[in-house]
């Protein structure tokens, strides 16, 4: 991993934590440990698994994912599925290392 890309996952980390972007991150964490999901797997994952979060808050959530390269949409059929990038997984592995998931 080039230093490059290590200082900017560590600066998007930053950012998601400092802006309390728990939404974003939750979606990073599930990514790293599913492989991929459709939205509503990832809306349930954004509320913990008891419910599906809104479908405009799960898409303004998975848009700024999008926005910042950090997860892809492919589309398989009817559905969207959501996957992490390279950059993405970075993240979502110093998300889990900060967290004492990994």
């Amino acid at each position: 991993m080039s230093e490059d890309a290590v200082r900017d996952a560590s600066r998007i980390v930053e950012e998601l934590v400092r802006e309390e972007k728990l939404r974003q991150i939750v979606v990073l964490l599930y990514l790293l440990h599913t492989g991929h999901a459709i939205e509503n797997d990832l809306r349930r994952a954004m509320t913990g698994g008891r419910y599906p979060v809104a479908t405009h808050v799960a898409r303004a959530v998975l848009s700024d994912l999008l926005d910042a390269k950090l997860v892809e949409m492919i589309r398989v059929g009817r559905y969207k599925v959501y996957r992490l990038t390279d950059l993405g997984r970075r993240v979502a592995e110093e998300l889990a290392q900060r967290a004492g998931l990994a």
